[in-house]
């Protein structure tokens, strides 16, 4: 299954990411329009710099305008690097290249399979909300990110990583570890009471919404510890409105599959299979987590006012106009129409 799945990691969150898929044997392009982040990827086998790109510093709008002017070779590179199934692209949604260019190439690369440029059956998005104590730019790239990502037409699964759940680092090797569990169900877990085949997890990873995944010891395994797991998982939070999919999970036996629908919703369809040494239950097709996001909200607009004061504050001239009161005993002269000032003018009045 791994050699379906490919990774277009974008900007440095994003690389960071990938580095770890590529680790455990998927493909990966990393993208940026930093050369000196890609710079930071050490023996990585695929690597692209966005034309024109010198970084974008949390600006969406530059990381956009720099993919629309590059796309045709961005996605040449992905099509001649990736030759998967799916694609995953990979970003934080609080940074600028990534945040911008994420959204985007999701949108375009769907359009190419459209349209029938593309081979690819579908593209999916994982991406990083920003913890509560990153900056307020960051906030307000997260929730624009969203904006753009939930209106996608026909996206697969996303993979939404919580930075307010722990050290990040920890949180993106923890992902990467519950997506990997997830996809080796097919070729791992064989039981004569049901199996999960490539087409079940691939039917799993297409469906719109919000992906999350659990893993449990035999020993820990239970209806209520996995539900617990979800509670207290890496990922945004579920909504409260019970809207799911798929429920893929592997056991030990000791889930009950129709309690864990009374709490997540009844999904329509359940792929199941067994096991002797841990569960793994994956929920698919979740609704976008909007209570997260209304919280990112409320951080990005909290201080509104105060921000906006104090970036025309830098803005205006408060000095004293009177200082001179000994130009107000010359006779004025007569009053001359005020013409257009040149570069040359303002260098002179700096320069006496």
């Amino acid at each position: 299954m791994r050699d379906r799945i490919g990774f277009v990691a974008v900007g440095q969150a994003g690389g960071n990411i990938g580095k770890l898929f590529e680790a455990k044997g998927f493909k990966v392009l990393y993208l940026n329009t930093s050369r000196e982040d890609l710079e930071t990827l050490k023996c990585v086998k695929h690597a692209y710099h966005i034309a024109g790109g010198e970084g974008c510093n949390k600006d969406r709008s530059k990381a956009k305008q720099l993919v629309i002017e590059d796309f045709d070779n961005i996605s040449r590179e992905i099509y001649e690097k990736l030759d998967v199934s799916i694609i995953y692209v990979v970003f934080s949604s609080g940074g600028g290249t990534g945040s911008g260019c994420g959204p985007m190439l999701i949108d375009l690369l769907l359009d190419d399979i459209v349209s029938g440029v593309s081979s690819i059956d579908t593209v999916g998005a994982v991406t990083v909300i920003p913890a509560e104590n990153e900056s307020i730019k960051a906030q307000i790239n997260c929730y624009e990110c969203f904006e753009e990502l939930t209106g996608i037409e026909n996206i697969a699964s996303t993979i939404v990583i919580d930075n307010s759940k722990g050290d990040k680092l920890q949180l993106n090797r923890s992902m990467v570890n519950a997506f990997y569990n997830l996809i080796e169900i097919p070729s791992r877990d064989n039981d004569e009471r049901g199996n999960i085949d490539r087409a079940e997890i691939k039917e799993t990873l297409s469906a719109k919404g919000m992906l999350m995944v659990t893993k449990l010891s035999a020993k820990e395994s239970s209806t209520a510890a996995v539900l617990e797991s979800f509670k207290n998982s890496i990922f945004a939070p579920i909504e409260p409105d019970r809207v799911i999919k798929y429920i893929t999970m592997t056991s030990t036996g000791n889930v009950d599959l129709d309690a864990l629908e009374k709490e997540t919703g009844i999904p329509i369809d359940v792929y199941q299979t067994f096991n002797d040494n841990c569960t793994i239950c994956c929920l698919s097709g979740l609704n976008y987590p909007k209570t997260r996001l209304d919280r990112v909200y409320q951080l990005a607009t909290a201080h509104q006012e105060l921000i906006i004061k104090n970036l025309q504050a830098t803005s205006e001239n408060e000095m004293h106009k009177d200082v001179n009161f000994l130009a107000a005993m010359k006779k004025p002269a007569a009053e001359q129409p005020k013409a257009k000032t040149s570069r040359r003018d303002l260098m002179r009045k700096y320069m006496g």
